[in-house]
């Protein structure tokens, strides 16, 4: 007999996954302000870069665990994440040290993806070496926005907080969390579970230190 949770399973894993993908699709307005402007000058590429390289060992980890909504998922994110990254390159003037950035995070997915294929270890210890990598980075992605925290709460203000970008992660979060949970997948509980409390407590400056009218994109959150 199918419980709740599988039976919900289906329909769990597609709204993840056409979330995360309308998430990702977040980057098009970067690339936009940046042809406005005719250079990426004062955007950061940070974003593109740990994005890429997470979503990179997340197919991998996806592979792993046989997991198809895990890698296809990802592999969209990695595919976009790519774009804007190449577009990025375009308009930078600063190529030397992003060929550096992407030269080593391709040595690292390479250096993952030959382990994975040509290492005598057991497939259980292979996939717990990349899901640890994966739960490293997803961690440090989802850590970032405490410092926005203790800004908001400095200032007493939340009119620095992106509204629609924080309940876009809140939603996207709190499904892979409630999705990790179902299939029992630590790799992909944990970071959400995190990302899910940090997205609560800055929807919940909103009401304790209102800013900015909700639906405000402000400018400096470009980067993200």
């Amino acid at each position: 007999m199918m419980t709740i949770g599988q039976t919900i399973l289906p329909y769990l894993s597609f709204t993840a996954l056409s979330s995360t993908v309308a998430f990702f699709l977040c980057g098009l307005q970067i690339c936009h302000r940046i042809k406005t402007r005719g250079s990426s000058e004062g955007t950061s590429p940070a974003p593109f870069l740990l994005s890429f390289l997470s979503c990179g060992l997340f197919i991998q980890y996806g592979l792993l665990k046989d997991d198809s909504i895990i890698t296809y998922t990802n592999g969209i994110g990695c595919f976009l994440q790519g774009c804007y990254l190449l577009y990025f390159y375009k308009m930078t003037r600063n190529r030397k040290f992003l060929n550096k950035i992407i030269a080593i995070e391709l040595c690292i997915i390479g250096i993952v993806v030959y382990w994975v294929a040509h290492s005598a270890n057991s497939h259980l210890t292979k996939t717990t070496y990349v899901g640890n990598y994966c739960i490293f980075l997803n961690i440090c992605s989802v850590a970032a926005p405490l410092f926005d925290i203790g800004k908001v709460v400095r200032n007493k203000s939340s009119e620095s907080l992106p509204f629609p970008l924080c309940v876009a992660c809140f939603v996207v979060c709190f499904q892979w969390m409630f999705y990790g949970y179902i299939v029992d997948d630590i790799v992909i509980l944990v970071p959400n579970v995190i990302a899910t409390v940090i997205s609560i407590l800055q929807l919940s400056l909103f009401i304790i230190y209102p800013g900015s009218p909700p639906g405000v994109f402000p400018e400096k959150y470009e980067h993200i």
